[in-house]
């Protein structure tokens, strides 16, 4: 049977219809396939990315305590510790003098290794002699008559209080070397004790009482004579006072 020739046309234009519809499936089906394939690779390199960029949040977090950890760890230390942060210096000897406030007298305060001498005088009816042990900068200090001095010192300056006759005197004096210091001199004259004691400031004013008879139950004071820094000698009357000086230095008058 002999099929015509318009109906073998359209046959193979169907044929030919279904075989551009296959073809443009499949192209298709790639094309999803490798926009599938994209999306996936660019998913996993974000998502590594979000993972690497956490990772360094977490080890920055982690290094940050360590960090804090540290800089307590150096403002602890003790090496920096409160005496030498605030500069402070103690001299195993020291002289130091000076005025009280209101210059109602003059003080000098001498140090030399483990023991400490005062002296307070007014230059006329008011003195007293003092004693004590020095403590890691810090003076506590007795006399005759219920004299005290407490006083804290330093490399240069020694402040406190000092109490005589029961009026107490604030004083802030400073450190100085000889010729200006603290003084003594003890005779016996006549029988009895004479003790007088002397101040040099750092000006080089002096200002110095004197006892007739020191040992007596309530000796009383009166000026003394000017002292020749020289010759360390001081002329009461018709009788010479040599004086010693009571230095930190040399230990002298200890």
């Amino acid at each position: 049977m002999r099929i015509p020739t318009p109906v073998i046309t359209l046959i193979a234009g169907v044929a030919l219809f279904a075989g551009l519809l296959a073809a443009s499936v499949h192209q298709v089906s790639d094309k999803k396939a490798a926009l599938a394939a994209a999306s996936a690779s660019a998913a996993a390199s974000t998502s590594a990315s979000t993972a690497a960029s956490t990772g360094a949040t977490a080890t920055a977090s982690a290094a940050q305590p360590s960090a804090a950890g540290a800089s307590a760890t150096t403002a602890l230390s003790p090496s920096a510790s409160p005496t030498a942060s605030r500069g402070f210096v103690v001299p195993p000897h020291a002289n130091y003098v000076g005025k009280v406030q209101g210059n109602l007298g003059s003080v000098a305060v001498v140090v030399h290794d483990t023991f400490a001498i005062a002296y307070f005088c007014n230059g006329s009816t008011q003195e007293a002699w003092l004693k004590g042990t020095p403590h890691d900068g810090k003076l506590s200090m007795t006399g005759k008559n219920h004299a005290t001095l407490t006083a804290n010192y330093a490399l240069g300056h020694a402040r406190g209080t000092v109490v005589v006759d029961g009026i107490a005197h604030v004083f802030s004096i400073i450190a100085v070397h000889r010729p200006s210091g603290l003084f003594e001199s003890i005779a016996i004259v006549r029988g009895a004790t004479v003790k007088a004691g002397w101040i040099v400031l750092a000006d080089g004013t002096q200002v110095g009482s004197l006892e007739p008879d020191s040992t007596s139950a309530d000796p009383a004071a009166q000026t003394a004579p000017k002292l020749d820094l020289s010759t360390l000698t001081a002329q009461d009357g018709s009788t010479t006072l040599h004086a010693t000086p009571i230095d930190a230095e040399t230990g002298s008058g200890f």
